[in-house]
């Protein structure tokens, strides 16, 4: 048995306790939403940026982009630290930034399946 299957095997004895898959559904719903995917990705790429950096690279409205970083915090996906009057984020957890990038990684592949043709997210 090779290190892949064993993985697997590991998770597919893991999903069948009902905590856990909750428990994976939660972290995964975080990452369907189209905003929090793009500030996910923006603070994995430039590390910490404050609030108005993450409203002009994001293009997103500023309540937008507030809200939406309040809801990754309380998932303890970013760090939020205070200087002065601005407010800068971070990710907080390296399985967030393993998890973009493996997003990153099948980009292409996944639109390709879809019928697309762009390859990016």
């Amino acid at each position: 048995m090779n290190e892949s299957t064993r993985a697997f095997d590991d998770f597919t004895a893991r999903m069948s306790d009902s905590q856990s898959c909750v428990l994976m559904r939660d972290f995964i719903a975080h990452y369907a939403n189209p905003v929090r995917l793009k500030l996910l990705c923006r603070l994995v790429c430039g590390g910490r940026l404050c609030v108005n950096e993450l409203v002009e690279v994001t293009g997103e409205k500023q309540s937008t982009v507030s809200q939406q970083l309040k809801q990754l915090q309380m998932a303890r996906m970013v760090h939020r630290e205070r200087e002065g009057n601005r407010v800068y984020y971070s990710v907080a957890n390296p399985v967030v930034e393993e998890t973009m990038r493996f997003f990153s990684s099948i980009a292409s592949r996944v639109d390709e399946f879809q019928g697309g043709g762009s390859g990016r997210l």
